[in-house]
């Protein structure tokens, strides 16, 4: 009981339903992926471009990742920088997409990360 109470104890201040987030470089088999995660609800994904791409591995094993996107409408005109945020989560032998999403709100969770703060475990 008393290892248990000390392994909790020194997996920090994180309440139920909430994640912290710490920064770290995002291992090479997810940032292949994110492009394509990111794009894959934009209007035309061949023309996407990514830029401030940071990650943060979050105290439930899985990771968050944030950046700005910029992509061409169907008229070939280039959409504005909008911030992004992707958060995965590991399950069985493969990453799972539990959230994306593009445009203030995104700014609004990875800046949280950033702070040093707490996200919605359903963000």
């Amino acid at each position: 009981m008393l290892a248990l109470t000390v392994a909790l104890a020194a997996a920090g201040p994180v309440r139920a339903g909430r994640l912290s987030g710490t920064p770290a470089p995002l291992p090479a088999e997810l940032a292949e992926l994110v492009p394509g995660l990111v794009a894959a609800h934009l209007p035309r994904d061949e023309a996407v471009r990514l830029r401030r791409v940071g990650a943060f591995a979050l105290s439930d094993g899985g990771w968050a990742v944030c950046g700005e996107v910029r992509w061409r409408n169907a008229f070939g005109l280039t959409a504005g920088w909008k911030p992004f945020y992707l958060r995965l989560e590991a399950r069985g032998a493969g990453w799972h997409l539990a959230r994306r999403i593009v445009d203030w709100p995104a700014d609004v969770a990875c800046r949280r990360l950033a702070m040093g703060g707490s996200i919605r475990a359903a963000e």
